[in-house]
């Protein structure tokens, strides 16, 4: 790859891009009540904190939110195989680095952002945190950084590798370069068979090619907090399954409307239904406020309950706080996933089986259908198209608790063949160290 025209190609278009498209990069920042990521990724501006000691030197990246979650049982099982590493955690969004601060300060990483893909800024990082292993989670491929590092002898890691119907046909387009990059990573752990048998397509195969498993559903039944749950439960007075809880879970817009329109076709059927509305974005929190307000509803935001600054009032709280979703799921008795019903992959609809509800989502999840793929084998799926088919299959489930209560254990159990994901892909990473590198601690 590093001596093909296309990588030179690329390499002066990102340094063209950087140069030239830094005041949209400012722009989508700040439009979104961001900026604190802006210096730090074009490369301009270090951490402030001197890099991490110890051996070996791991540098551990996701995106965003969901790939920072997944990634914390990896840096778990990590950190207890070689106690002595020197662990760095970087991430591509300013929302994926506040989850990051709060999940892995307990295992003593060193936190920072990814740099864009840009020559200058991929070369200042890796100067500073002088990785031996760098390990990227899922689908993030970076041509400056993946050969950059190469060059320098890093040994690099593709984890919970996931080929979504939409890249696949990207990368079969661009098969003769795509191949290249793929082949610079030294092991590749594939989430699902499915992904296993796309990476095969793309040109992988054993024994740099293996099948490691899904991080998403390792973590998830680990990271289940039953005292929050029962926290939140105090906080929005709901001390019983005879007042039900809809949550609304990830939403875009275009799909607030159809949950309220399904939630006030609910109301007739149960009074005391309570509505938690959590967009995948919080800052979108004033909009649905006014949304709701279009609709006859008064709301209240999840912040200003939590924090003890106003009681629950009314039947419908807008969720705007960052890292909460997951335990609120834990008191849910029906749970829709969005980014499904536009066309934006999907989220995870596996996070609700993980507390034993049953999860509606729609048909566009390009992002997750190997999730879709667990939870429908186990007959555990409940697909909706519209307001309509949502309201049907909601209304369903709350007249027949046994119904959903079985279709919620089903989700559940279909969960636990895929434990032990981060264990496995754990000691893939320890394969690449030779025992000298481990360092004085490490353990087999």
């Amino acid at each position: 790859m590093n001596k093909r025209p296309i990588y030179l190609i690329y390499q002066a278009l990102s340094a063209a891009a950087g140069l030239l498209g830094w005041p949209y990069f400012y722009w989508h920042l700040r439009s979104r009540g961001r900026g604190e990521s802006f210096l730090p990724r074009l490369g301009l501006r270090l951490p402030d904190a001197l890099p991490p000691q110890g051996r070996p030197r791991l540098w551990l990246h996701g995106v965003s939110v969901g790939e920072v979650l997944a990634a914390l049982p990896l840096a778990r099982e990590l950190r207890t195989l070689l106690p002595g590493a020197a662990l760095t955690v970087t991430t591509g969004t300013e929302t994926g680095q506040a989850v990051a601060r709060k999940n892995f300060a307990p295992l003593h990483a060193y936190i920072c952002y990814f740099p864009l893909d840009l020559p200058w800024a991929v070369k200042r990082y890796l100067d500073y945190l002088k990785p031996q292993v760098f390990v990227v989670l899922e689908s993030e491929l970076w041509p400056n950084f993946l050969v950059q590092a190469h060059r320098r002898g890093v040994r690099l890691a593709l984890m919970n590798a996931r080929i979504s119907d939409h890249s696949l046909r990207r990368f079969l387009k661009f098969r003769r370069y795509s191949a290249d990059i793929f082949n610079l990573f030294d092991v590749v752990a594939a989430s699902t068979p499915l992904d296993y048998a796309r990476l095969r397509k793309l040109g992988l195969a054993p024994p740099r090619l293996s099948l490691g498993g899904n991080l998403k559903c390792d973590r998830l039944l680990q990271d289940r907090d039953e005292e929050k749950v029962r926290e939140f439960r105090d906080i929005l007075q709901v001390p019983s399954r005879e007042e039900p809880v809809f949550l609304a879970a990830s939403t875009h817009p275009g799909e607030e409307e159809a949950v309220l329109q399904a939630y006030e076709r609910l109301k007739s059927a149960s009074p005391t239904l309570l509505l938690l509305l959590a967009p995948r974005h919080p800052e979108r929190a004033p909009d649905l406020v006014r949304l709701l307000g279009r609709h006859g509803f008064t709301c209240q935001l999840f912040s200003r309950l939590k924090s003890g600054q106003e009681f629950r009032r009314g039947p419908v709280v807008v969720v705007d706080t960052m890292g909460d979703l997951f335990q609120l799921y834990g008191l849910a008795d029906l749970a829709f996933v969005g980014g499904s019903l536009v066309p934006h992959g999907g989220q995870n609809i596996l996070e609700p089986a993980a507390w034993g509800v049953p999860p509606f989502y729609g048909p566009h999840l390009d992002n997750f259908r190997w999730a879709q793929v667990i939870l429908e084998e186990a007959g555990a799926g409940v697909a909706v198209q519209d307001a309509d088919s949502l309201t049907a299959a909601a209304l369903d489930l709350l007249k027949h608790p046994e119904a959903r209560r079985r279709l919620g254990e089903q989700a559940q159990a279909a969960l636990a063949p895929h434990q032990g994901a981060a264990r496995r892909q754990a000691r893939l990473i320890l394969s690449l160290l030779d025992r000298k590198s481990r360092g004085p601690e490490a353990t087999t």
